[in-house]
């Protein structure tokens, strides 16, 4: 990790840990876990072109998992709604020994997830936004549209760091335990409906879990 994504990243945690929602950026692991659907999909098919959604890639830590799995005619669409983090994407995928070789299949959108095209799709989308700081009805804002627009046979990433959401749950009292309860009901209601199956990673700070959900055919 370079020095100035780890300023970028750390000078946003400072102001706005809402949206960045982690200690630090995603460690390579994690990253990989992320993106391990579509480096499958390669292992099998070299060739096809296919269309991947990420959803909040702050400064680009699983972006950089997914560029080494693309192939020379597939097409990547973040959406990002943090403007430091925009900015330095922008400049990242110029310079960036693993971003600059496919920045021209690159584009970031400076907007949220609800701002996704309707009737826009994707094979593969990932979810590296930090559902864990959100409520029900964020959770869902961002997830419905994101799922949506993954195609039949398409596959879909998240994760969540494990002990945080129940720490808080333990210790929050009132409104705000109210609001946990009913993210982590959402949470699950998403992942009983969609879910596929969850790799824990450890080697992340902190441990996440990452889930996989498709294929979409009857979503």
């Amino acid at each position: 990790m370079s020095i100035s994504e780890r300023f970028a990243f750390f000078s946003q945690v400072r102001g706005n840990f809402e949206e960045t929602g982690g200690i630090q950026p995603s460690s390579r692991y994690l990253a990989e876990a992320m993106a391990e659907p579509l480096r499958r999909f390669r292992i099998t098919d070299a060739i096809t072109p296919v269309r991947i959604l990420e959803i909040g890639p702050g400064t680009g830590a699983i972006t950089r998992a997914i560029c080494t799995c693309m192939g020379p005619q597939d097409e990547l669409d973040c959406y990002e709604i943090n403007e430091e983090f925009v900015r330095y994407l922008v400049g990242a995928i110029q310079k960036d020994e693993v971003l600059a070789p496919v920045a021209e299949q690159i584009c970031i959108h400076h907007a949220p997830a609800q701002e996704l095209a309707k009737g826009d799709r994707f094979d593969f989308a990932i979810c590296s936004a930090p559902l864990n700081n959100f409520d029900a009805a964020t959770i869902h804002a961002i997830l419905e549209p994101m799922l949506a627009a993954v195609t039949g046979q398409g596959t879909a990433t998240l994760f969540e760091y494990i002990f945080f959401p129940a720490l808080r749950r333990t210790f929050a009292q009132g409104v705000l335990r109210t609001q946990l309860r009913e993210a982590q009901s959402e949470k699950s209601q998403w992942l009983t409906r969609c879910g596929r199956s969850s790799m824990l990673v450890l080697r992340n700070l902190p441990p996440a879990r990452v889930h996989e959900f498709g294929p979409f055919i009857d979503y």
